[in-house]
């Protein structure tokens, strides 16, 4: 193929792979499952480096990561058969006293639960499933426009992943749904990821429910979904010009609201989730400072 009909070739190849994923969802809903998600993901990247040299990075570079969150997961769903004991009221005291004895999530569905779906539940549905696309959203286009930034931010996310997996193992901890169901506090709905009826997506909320229902159910201090939004937040802040800023600022503070109202965590959950993505970024940050003075 001469050489200047490529670059139309790969537009016009990414136009046609973007219909059908956009199809596709449409009709099953989108690929949340992680696995499905990046086998997407690299397939556009596959289409994008025809014919430019390191193709093969595409592999080499995502094996590994999809393979460490593979352990991830795997290490997640059996942390709770490990026998620690479930904490019910370290994180539910430290909401009261954060908030002169209420509990936020119980004090939000007082006010704001409807019998029917508002519009607004579709913008905090879509903020919780982000959660599911964003973190390989951004890997894969850090992997387009700097391979070495791609990197760094699969450091990031990984040990932000660990960090959380070993506090799951040595405190887990139950979310306000649960709480409330056996009456810790009052009773709160799970809600978060409603409102996908409102976008014509109800494959995607079912499908979330039946993820939520699989997973361990007492992976709740910190809360991961907080972290990652603020790491996504910190790590892309000097990396994007002003005005997307402002977006960057919104995202961790809509999800924190989705969580708290929707009954996945409380406040403090979050809190932590942020401290800790500020840790990994401090870490990661000094080691490879150091690492780059070094061989200078």
């Amino acid at each position: 193929m001469p050489v200047q009909w490529r670059p139309r070739v790969r537009t016009a190849g990414l136009l046609v792979y973007g219909v059908l994923f956009a199809t596709l969802a449409r009709v099953h809903g989108l690929p949340l499952e992680r696995e499905q998600l990046i086998l997407w993901i690299c397939g556009a990247l596959l289409i994008y480096s025809l014919w430019r040299e390191h193709w093969w990075r595409v592999f080499t570079d995502w094996l590994p990561f999809v393979a460490l969150m593979a352990v991830y997961d795997f290490t997640r769903g059996a942390a709770e058969t490990l026998g620690m004991p479930l904490q019910w009221t370290p994180q539910l005291a430290a909401d009261k006293a954060l908030f002169f004895g209420e509990v936020p999530t119980v004090w939000l569905q007082d006010r704001l639960v409807e019998p029917e779906l508002q519009w607004w539940q579709a913008i905090t549905g879509a903020t919780y499933v982000s959660h599911f696309i964003v973190a390989f959203a951004v890997a894969g286009v850090l992997w387009v426009r700097d391979r070495s930034a791609f990197v760094s931010w699969a450091r990031r996310f990984l040990a932000l992943s660990y960090l959380g997996l070993a506090t799951y193992i040595l405190f887990p901890a139950a979310p306000p749904w649960r709480a409330g169901d056996v009456g810790f506090i009052a009773p709160v709905d799970r809600i978060a990821s409603l409102g996908w009826s409102e976008l014509g997506l109800d494959s995607a909320e079912s499908l979330i429910e039946k993820g939520q229902a699989t997973v361990n159910l007492y992976a709740a201090v910190p809360s991961l979904h907080a972290a990652y939004t603020m790491l996504v937040a910190a790590f892309l802040w000097s990396r994007v010009r002003w005005w997307w800023r402002t977006l960057l600022v919104a995202y961790p503070l809509l999800m924190a609201f989705t969580l708290v109202y929707g009954g996945e965590h409380y406040v403090s959950d979050i809190l932590l989730g942020w401290v800790y993505a500020g840790l990994v970024m401090l870490g990661w940050g000094w080691w490879e400072r150091r690492r780059a003075r070094n061989e200078n």
